[in-house]
């Protein structure tokens, strides 16, 4: 058998066909194992093989072109042999044959110039458009699938039939891209590269279900979405360079006898389907830069040969730096085999240690000897880096208009008047709400008359103390344990917010809210069984939202001027009634005065009289005279006075002299003083 027949299209042509109909079959394969798994990467795989369903068909059309013109061709050579020999039968035939000759070229030619880019469109869009599509679903797919017996069953079945597949479109994939060596047969190399990417696609999905096989943790779910994920963008990733290799062939240069690839053979697939392409093509390269066949030394053909074996060894060696196990300073790790703890009592103490290869064994890391912090309600701003790359200290003052946090989360706090009552000692004591601590009750429900908004920031501190509850628990495990605890605080902070009143939040209560607050969020955790213990919760700040901070300002200025008023009109009352408790307090003590006055008087005038009348008894007249004489010096003190006797008077005679002295009188010359003169008589 000659050469030419052993590269005949025919052979080509056939293996097309044979892959057609293995991406077809595979497709519904790939369609049945994802229902029995309920797998979203399976479907992802399964609309993967109907893409190359396009590139096998267009292979089969142009193989089949290029045997129908390589027939012509030698029926060509024949005729025109006979021709030279004389042996055409009459001119009219002979005219016919011609005018037929090379048609089946010419359609290859067409076939080539139109229908391949036709194909390389409609492939390109069912990858964009079926990417996009299965992007949506994954995305609108939120259930998680719990791991059961009869769900364990169909991984294992659906992974071993993934393997079967995989081993297949292997095979397949590797024999077209040997085929696809020879000159002849290049074009199989896009189907080659497409199915050795189903391959890879359902070789890994069939370790992810092992995965989740051996290991039987929930959290499978998310490696089978990333899964999903990936292969959606890879399908999506193709198709973009589809219609890129389409925009950069209609710009290049047509070479006639030059071989045109077509637009969907991936090139990015011939880097994993056939590495050796690309020592192949920087040889070339290296060869036109320098001007000689660097291919053909003996330095470059050893390196030919040992890059494969080199780059096995290699990942080898990643593979085995996996047995090496870097636990942190302030860290205790848990060996994990096959997703289960096996020294949780004598968890790994920081610094090195050897385990099993991935995904056998994996250490977990726990920081229990760092205080870890929450930020709740809040979420703090990058930190400013110097022109040394080290962190400066925000000093700038924080005003209620102004942002504080990179995001803040208002909190409902209730609103309304308390209600007070009379204790015995006549002293008003607050009612308060039943089910709070004592530090954390604020309007009682029936008070309650509205809800206003505050951003209320806190950090809250803890620490690890049981690493078995924290990360594993006792009767239930916590997937992300920090998440719980992030609801638990966020839970408990608007429980005490909507039970607190704004007036305390943002005044003197920043103290009860925080030793409140840690009261709470310590009960919960330890009713979860969480293994934590609350160290400290600090109030960042306290403030109306950013959008009505300047409105609550005025709110709150009004409100303080209304308490300045009332302040200062409740000191002006107690003033007025100081000082009318002063002047009552006066005037009493005067109508006091006035009566003890009046009474003594009284009882003074009785104990005159009385004196006055025993007085009389006893001298009589003489008694009259000498009273009257005393009223006369008691009431006339500066005037002089002259007593004169007569016994022929039985009277009182007054005479007043009311005329300024002209001379001294008798007195005065006798030498007795003035004073003397103003003696009593």
């Amino acid at each position: 058998m000659s050469k030419s027949t052993n590269l005949s299209p025919r052979r080509a042509e056939v293996l097309s066909l044979i892959a057609l109909f293995l991406q077809i079959l595979f497709f519904v394969f790939a369609m049945l194992i994802a229902n029995n798994a309920y797998s979203l990467a399976g479907g992802v795989v399964a609309w993967h093989f109907l893409g190359g369903v396009g590139i096998w068909l267009i292979l089969i059309l142009q193989f089949r072109q290029r045997r129908l013109a390589l027939e012509e061709h030698l029926d060509v050579e024949q005729y025109q042999r006979l021709k030279r020999e004389g042996k055409d039968t009459s001119v009219f035939e002979s005219s016919v044959v011609e005018g037929s000759m090379h048609l089946s070229q010419r359609r290859l030619d067409w076939l080539e110039k139109y229908l391949l880019p036709i194909f390389s469109v409609l492939t390109a869009v069912y990858l964009l458009v079926m990417g996009f599509v299965l992007f949506r679903t994954i995305r609108a797919t939120t259930d998680l699938i719990t791991i059961s017996p009869e769900v364990r069953d169909s991984f294992l079945e659906s992974a071993l039939y993934l393997v079967l597949l995989a081993v297949v479109s292997f095979l397949f994939s590797r024999y077209a891209s040997g085929m696809s060596q020879q000159n002849q047969w290049r074009p199989l190399r896009a189907g080659g590269s497409y199915l050795f990417s189903n391959a890879l696609s359902c070789f890994a999905l069939a370790i992810i279900f092992a995965i989740i096989i051996l290991s039987g943790n929930v959290r499978y779910a998310i490696a089978e979405r990333i899964m999903a994920y990936v292969m959606v963008a890879g399908m999506m990733l193709i198709g973009a360079e589809i219609i890129l290799n389409l925009v950069l062939d209609a710009f290049s240069p047509r070479v006639k006898g030059r071989y045109r690839r077509a637009a969907f053979e991936s090139r990015l697939l011939g880097l994993f389907s056939e590495p050796g392409g690309i020592m192949r093509t920087a040889a070339h390269a290296i060869d036109y830069q320098f001007g000689f066949k660097v291919s053909e030394t003996w330095f470059y053909k050893l390196l030919e040969r040992a890059v494969v074996p080199l780059l096995l060894i290699q990942l080898f060696a990643l593979y085995v730096l996996s047995c090496v196990a870097i636990v942190p300073p302030g860290n205790v790790g848990v060996l994990e085999r096959w997703g289960r703890p096996i020294n949780i009592d004598d968890p790994l103490t920081s610094g090195i240690h050897f385990k099993l290869p991935w995904p056998i064994d994996q250490v977990r890391p726990f920081p229990v000897e760092r205080l870890q912090m929450l930020e709740v309600g809040f979420k703090k701003k990058p930190p400013k880096i110097d022109e040394q790359g080290n962190k400066q200290a925000d000093m700038t003052p924080i005003f209620w208009p102004k942002e504080h946090w990179a995001q803040e989360y208002p909190f409902l706090v209730a609103s309304g008047e308390t209600e007070e009552q009379e204790s015995g000692d006549g002293e008003a004591v607050e009612t308060k709400p039943e089910g709070l601590p004592e530090t954390s009750r604020g309007v009682p429900e029936e008070k309650i008359s509205g809800f206003n908004m505050l951003v209320v920031a806190v950090g809250v501190h803890y620490r690890i103390t049981d690493v078995a509850r924290y990360g594993y628990g006792s009767d239930y495990c916590y997937e992300d344990p920090r998440s719980l605890i992030e609801s638990i605080c966020y839970r408990q902070m608007m429980y005490h917010a909507a039970n607190s009143d704004m007036e305390t939040l943002l005044g003197p209560g920043s103290q009860l809210t925080m030793q409140s607050l840690k009261e709470l969020i310590q009960a919960k955790v330890d009713e979860c069984k969480m293994g934590v213990e609350v160290v400290f919760v600090g109030l960042e700040s306290v403030h109306p939202p950013i959008e009505v901070a300047p409105a609550f300002e005025e709110v709150i200025s009004a409100l303080q001027q209304k308490q300045a008023k009332i302040l200062e009109a409740q000191g002006r009352a107690e003033e007025i009634m100081a000082q009318a408790k002063a002047k009552a307090v006066v005037l009493e003590n005067q109508a006091r005065a006035y009566a003890f006055e009046r009474e003594a008087l009284a009882k003074a005038d009785a104990d005159r009289f009385a004196h006055q009348a025993s007085a009389y008894e006893k001298g009589g007249n003489v008694y009259l005279e000498r009273e009257y004489l005393s009223v006369l010096e008691e009431m006339l003190p500066a005037m002089r006075k002259y007593v004169l006797t007569s016994d022929n008077v039985d009277s009182w005679v007054y005479e007043m002299d009311m005329k300024e002295k002209l001379q001294s009188d008798i007195f005065s010359e006798m030498g007795v003083s003035e004073k003397a003169e103003e003696a009593p008589r």
